[in-house]
């Protein structure tokens, strides 16, 4: 993968942490349960935003949007130049795209004290209400195509 000659090494690494957070915002949002109005393919609507994202991303930086993808050619070629823009953009770009959906675009119903442990890492403490019994089981259902 090459970088546009236009394009300085910030600029590059700003293309793919944009690139990223679309993908990532898109995955959350058509993935997430709470979302009960969702219409039509979850899968087409995630390999939509991933051609979008190739799209506007190929000229300049070759649209990587994942480490993983990137890696592989640059072993195969033997290329390492710059590579760190495939590996810092996305990875900054997808915590952004994680914290912009859960805490900007669609929130979850939590204190401030719960955030914080699940930003530290803690375990957040439950509220005190005793445990469901386990019920019937649960029938799991498929759509016909």
């Amino acid at each position: 993968q090459q970088i546009h000659p236009s394009l300085s090494l910030g600029q590059a690494t700003t293309v793919e942490l944009f690139l990223t957070v679309q993908f990532v915002l898109c995955i959350f949002a058509t993935y997430d349960e709470r979302r009960n109005g969702r219409v039509g393919s979850v899968a087409l609507a995630v390999g939509l935003s991933l051609t979008l994202g190739h799209l506007f991303g190929m000229y300049y930086t070759g649209a990587g949007m994942n480490p993983a993808r990137s890696f592989a050619p640059a072993i195969l070629t033997r290329n390492f130049t710059n590579h760190w823009v495939y590996w810092v953009g996305p990875v900054i770009g997808g915590a952004v795209g994680g914290l912009l959906y859960d805490f900007v675009l669609f929130p979850r119903p939590r204190g401030m004290a719960e955030r914080l442990a699940i930003l530290k890492g803690e375990k957040p403490a439950e509220a005190d209400s005793p445990p469901e019994p386990p019920g019937e089981p649960l029938e799991l259902k498929t759509q016909a195509l």
